[in-house]
């Protein structure tokens, strides 16, 4: 019997969880960026695919209570591991399109690299719910290129992508174990480009902040209502 989709994407992570991490990659580059974006005061934050917990870790140290939550159990196994004296930190294995989302229970919701792999117009509706009045969703995702500025800017990052990874990680490629299991997820990968991400959130979130990045990202910042 063929994995599903959901099964592919956790038997992927799985075993990317067993890899050495990087100290530098596309998405730690914009972890400051998205800690700006948390509000001032802070009880509790739904990260949603938290990995090895390194963002839980950050997140942790800005809010009272964290639950991080992945589809991969040797994921929440890494992070346990590693992060397990954060007794803030609340690492759970779940799959987000089964959870049953609490009403206004959250002051942040925030996802790195997890929704590519999501119905996000199916599960939008459910983050607002689940945010408190005047709380924040926070994403960063990666993009896919659809126009010739898109590529010129594709092309900056190539120079400065190697720049970062001989300072940060000492060295330009990842092992071969690395790059075949990472080739192996990118397989059957689909990103949003620009446009298209734009036309999905500002439909359901009204006054959202969409914007693209450096190094093929793009993040999504938007506030809750807090009349509602």
């Amino acid at each position: 019997m063929s994995e599903t989709p959901t099964q592919k994407i956790q038997n992927d992570f799985d075993r990317i969880a067993l890899l050495e991490e990087a100290q530098w990659d596309h998405n730690s580059h914009y972890h400051s960026f998205l800690l700006k974006q948390l509000p001032t005061v802070c009880e509790s934050i739904l990260e949603i695919g938290c990995g090895t917990g390194v963002f839980s870790r950050l997140l942790a140290e800005r809010c009272d209570r964290v639950l991080a939550i992945d589809l991969s159990p040797k994921m929440i196994e890494v992070a346990q591991r590693q992060f397990g004296d954060y007794t803030n930190i609340n690492f759970q294995v779940a799959d987000i399109l089964k959870w049953e989302f609490p009403v206004e229970q959250f002051d942040v919701i925030a996802s790195i690299a997890t929704v590519h792999h999501l119905p996000v117009e199916n599960l939008l509706s459910d983050l607002q719910v689940a945010l408190k009045p005047g709380g924040k969703l926070v994403i960063l995702d990666l993009l896919k290129s659809e126009s010739i500025q898109d590529t010129f800017t594709d092309l900056m990052a190539v120079p400065l992508n190697l720049i970062f990874k001989i300072l940060k990680n000492k060295r330009i490629k990842p092992s071969p174990e690395a790059l075949e299991a990472w080739r192996e997820h990118g397989r059957t990968d689909t990103y949003l480009t620009l446009s298209q991400a734009q036309q999905i959130y500002t439909h359901f979130l009204p006054g959202v902040n969409v914007r693209r990045h450096l190094f093929w990202r793009y993040s999504v910042v938007w506030e809750k209502s807090k009349n509602t």
